[in-house]
C-alpha cells in the first residue's frame, strides 16, 4: 500500500515537473506555455476552485525551483566551493560551461517552468474576485488573503529569475489564446514591478495564520497555525522579499528600511536565530516549519510533496546514508579548512562528515524520510529554505555597511558570529574590510543554501573567488544563457551577450 501511494505521489510530482519545464505545453507566446492548471471558465466558480488555483501557484513555484535541483545549480555550483566528481553536467556548471550539451543543461537554461508558475499566478489574481460572486462561502476576506499570496508569489518569481537571466519578459496578465512575441524588459523595471507587487500584497496578509488578525480569521483551510509556519505567505515574508529586491538593485536605504520592518516586528513574526544543532539535525530547520525559516518551499511526505529531485542530499550524500559509493558534489577538505579557519569555529563539525576521506560529505542537509523503506524509492524530506533569519541579519549588516553605518553593521554581523561561537570583528576595519567580512560570514553560514553565486555577483567578487576573469564578467558571464527553444520560438528575444 505504501509503495503504491509513493508511486502515485511520484507520478504527481513528475507531471508538475513536466509542466514546469514546458514539456506539456505549446512553444508559442514568448516561449511561455499556455497550459495552466485551471483554464476553463467554469473552473472558477467555487471556493474549492479558488483553493485549487492558489495551490497550483505554490506547486508550480516549487516545481520550477526543485526541477533537477535547479535552486542549487543557479545559487551554489558556480561559486567554486562545491566540486563535481564524475557527472559531466555538474562539472560543466562548476566550470561555467553553460552552453554544454546535456539534457539537464537544457532544462536549467529554460525559463519556461518559471513562466508557467507566473502564468498561473496571473490567472489566479484575475479570477479569484469572480468566485466571491458565484459561491457565497468564499468571502471577500478570504479572497483578498488568497489573492495577496498569488501576488507575492509572482513578485518573488520575478525577483528569482532576474538574478539568473537579467532582463526578462514581464508578463502580468493571463494569455488570451493568441500568439504573441514579447521582448525582454530591463531587469530594473522588472524588479520595480516586483517591489510594487510585494508592497501591494502586504495589506492582505497576516503576520501569522493564528486566526487572530483581521486579514485571517478562524482556521485557514482547516489547518492551525503550526501547519502554515514558514510556508504560507505572510507580511514578514513580503517585507523580507522587499529587503532583498532593493538589495539587488543597490538601493540600500530601502533595503534597510524593509529589513528593519521585519526585525522590529519579531513579536509579530516569531522569527529567531537557530542553533547549529537545530539547523542540521534530522527534523530540524531543513525539515522546516520553525521560526528561523522565514520562507521555505516545503517537501512534505504527508501532503504528497515528496520527490527524488529538489533536495541537495541527492547530490551530497553517499554510503552509508544512501546507496551510492560516491557523492555527486563535495567541498574539498582544503577549502573547508580555509573557509572555516577561525579559532572556535564549530560549523564544520555540523556541516561535514568523513573529513578524513578524499571526498568529505556535505552533511548540512540530511532529511532522509524514514517512512520510505524501499532503497530504490529513497526519498528526502528536506525543504528549500529561501529566506531565514540569520541571512536577513547579514543582509541588513551589508545595507548598513554600504550606507556608512559601520558600528551598526558590525553589531548585526557580530550577532551571527556570536551565535556561532566566534569573536566579534575588529572594530578598526575599514568599510571594504567590513563588507569582505560580511561576505565571508554569508559564505560560511549559508553554504549549500543557494546564495553564494548571487553573493559573488552582488559583491562583485567573481574574479577573486572563481576561475572567471573580470573580462568575462564585463561580457556578461554572471547571467545564464537563454535556452535555444526560447530563442527559436520568439524572434524578439536575444541571447545574453556572453553566450552568443
Amino acid at each position: 500500500m505504501l509503495k503504491n501511494k509513493i508511486m502515485r505521489n511520484i507520478a504527481v510530482v513528475g507531471v508538475m515537473l513536466l509542466l514546469g519545464t514546458g514539456m506539456l505545453s505549446c512553444k508559442k507566446m514568448l516561449d511561455v506555455p499556455s497550459h495552466r492548471a485551471l483554464t476553463e471558465e467554469n473552473m472558477w466558480q467555487t471556493k474549492n476552485d479558488a483553493r485549487a488555483g492558489l495551490s497550483a501557484c505554490y506547486a508550480l513555484m516549487r516545481a520550477a525551483m526543485a526541477n533537477e535541483n535547479a535552486h542549487w545549480v543557479y545559487g551554489d555550483l558556480r561559486g567554486n566551493d562545491f566540486q563535481a566528481t564524475k557527472r559531466g553536467d555538474l562539472r560543466a556548471v562548476v566550470e561555467s560551461n553553460l552552453n554544454a550539451s546535456y539534457s539537464t543543461m537544457d532544462q536549467w537554461r529554460d525559463w519556461r517552468r518559471f513562466y508557467t508558475a507566473i502564468a498561473q499566478c496571473n490567472l489566479t489574481i484575475q479570477k479569484l474576485p469572480q468566485v466571491t460572486t458565484t459561491d457565497y462561502r468564499y468571502s471577500q476576506n478570504e479572497m483578498r488573503l488568497d489573492r495577496a499570496q498569488a501576488i507575492y508569489i509572482r513578485a518573488f518569481l520575478y525577483y528569482y529569475i532576474v538574478r539568473i537571466w537579467g532582463d526578462v519578459p514581464l508578463v502580468t496578465t493571463p494569455a488570451d489564446g493568441t500568439i504573441k512575441t514579447i521582448t525582454r524588459e530591463k531587469w530594473e523595471k522588472v524588479l520595480d514591478f516586483a517591489a510594487n507587487e510585494a508592497k501591494s500584497s502586504i495589506d492582505g496578509l497576516p503576520w501569522k495564520y493564528d486566526g487572530k488578525s483581521p486579514e485571517q480569521q478562524g482556521e485557514y483551510r482547516g489547518q492551525g497555525e503550526s501547519h502554515h509556519i514558514s510556508i504560507t505567505i505572510t507580511k514578514g515574508m513580503a517585507y523580507t522579499l522587499l529587503a532583498h529586491i532593493y538589495n539587488w538593485k543597490g538601493e540600500y536605504d530601502k533595503s534597510l528600511e524593509w529589513a528593519n520592518n521585519v526585525i522590529s516586528n519579531q513579536s509579530n513574526t516569531g522569527y529567531g536565530f537557530v542553533s547549529l544543532n537545530d539547523l542540521t539535525r534530522l527534523d530540524g530547520a531543513f525539515r522546516g516549519r520553525i521560526g528561523a525559516n522565514i520562507f521555505q518551499i516545503d517537501m512534505n511526505f504527508d501532503h504528497a510533496e515528496i520527490s527524488a529531485t529538489g533536495q541537495l542530499e541527492d547530490w551530497t550524500l553517499r554510503d552509508p546514508y544512501i546507496p551510492r559509493r560516491e557523492s555527486e558534489i563535495y567541498v574539498p577538505k582544503d577549502s573547508v579548512l580555509k573557509i572555516y579557519g577561525e579559532p572556535h569555529e564549530q560549523r564544520p563539525n555540523f556541516f561535514f562528515t568523513k573529513m578524513e576521506e578524499t571526498y568529505p560529505i556535505f552533511f548540512k542537509m540530511k532529511q532522509l524520510n524514514s517512512s520510505v523503506k524501499d532503497p530504490v524509492l529513497k526519498m528526502y524530506a528536506s525543504c528549500i529554505i529561501v529566506f531565514r533569519y540569520e541571512e536577513l541579519y547579514l543582509l541588513r549588516a551589508e545595507a548598513k555597511a554600504r550606507l556608512g553605518m559601520k558600528e551598526e553593521a558590525q553589531k548585526d554581523l557580530n550577532q551571527i558570529r556570536t551565535t556561532r561561537s566566534l569573536k566579534g570583528v575588529n572594530t578598526a576595519m575599514d568599510g571594504q574590510e567590513l563588507l569582505d567580512a560580511i561576505l565571508l560570514e554569508r559564505r560560511r553560514e549559508l553554504m549549500g543554501e543557494g546564495w553564494y553565486w548571487y553573493d559573488l555577483v552582488h559583491f562583485k567578487k567573481i574574479p577573486q573567488y572563481t576561475r572567471l576573469t573580470q573580462a568575462d564578467v564585463d561580457k556578461g558571464v554572471a547571467l545564464w544563457p537563454i535556452s535555444q527553444d526560447a530563442l527559436s520560438n520568439n524572434s524578439n528575444l536575444t541571447q545574453n551577450s556572453f553566450w552568443k
